[in-house]
């Protein structure tokens, strides 16, 4: 388990290396500030009315980001590894999060606080680059999955998700998995019975 998360984290700072071209030593000071943070299955990451201190990336495991309405649970995002991992709006606007994250399996993060990356960003301006990185990310991500939730029928949003994370979306409950597909999950079960 240790030497499995020790290359997850290799890995992760060769990835963070890549977003940011920077001497070692810069890129040392940059992870000095990183706390790994661990949370069991079903164990929640933030809560709705939390403000959300930390810009993270998933190391190892999976998260789902979903919001309560009307009594009824409804999944609008799932984070897997390297994957940025945050309440962003309530991370930059310093107010309460509107919506959950969950660990759907052991998971852990490194978490970058609020105050350590606005200090970088001041003392090393080339750090900037890793804000900038995360909100590309993030609006690319939003963009695509809007486009897709109105061009693309269940199925077709089923068989992308499917090639983009395999290895992933057997782990997913149905009932979740459903709701980010904005579906029904006996509706989710037909299309996988018909895939497969």
């Amino acid at each position: 388990m240790y030497s499995q998360y020790k290359v997850d984290l290799d890995e992760l700072k060769i990835n963070i290396k890549q977003l940011m071209p920077m001497e070692d030593a810069q890129i040392e000071v940059f992870l000095k500030g990183m706390k790994v943070r661990s949370f069991k299955k079903g164990e929640y990451i933030l809560s709705a009315g939390e403000t959300e201190n930390y810009l993270s990336i998933v190391i190892s495991g999976l998260t789902r980001h979903y919001l309560i309405k009307d009594g009824e649970d409804i999944s609008f995002d799932f984070s897997f590894k390297d994957d940025f991992n945050s309440s962003y709006a309530s991370f930059v606007q310093r107010e309460p999060s509107r919506f959950y994250i969950e660990a759907l399996q052991p998971t852990v993060l490194a978490s970058f606080s609020h105050n350590y990356l606005h200090k970088l960003y001041q003392d090393y301006p080339g750090s900037n680059r890793f804000g900038r990185v995360a909100i590309e990310q993030y609006f690319v991500f939003r963009e695509k999955r809007e486009i897709s939730l109105l061009m693309d029928n269940a199925t077709e949003r089923y068989k992308k998700l499917l090639k983009e994370y395999p290895e992933y979306i057997q782990q997913i409950p149905l009932k979740y998995l459903a709701s980010y597909l904005n579906i029904k999950p006996e509706s989710l079960s037909r299309i996988r019975k018909n895939i497969s």
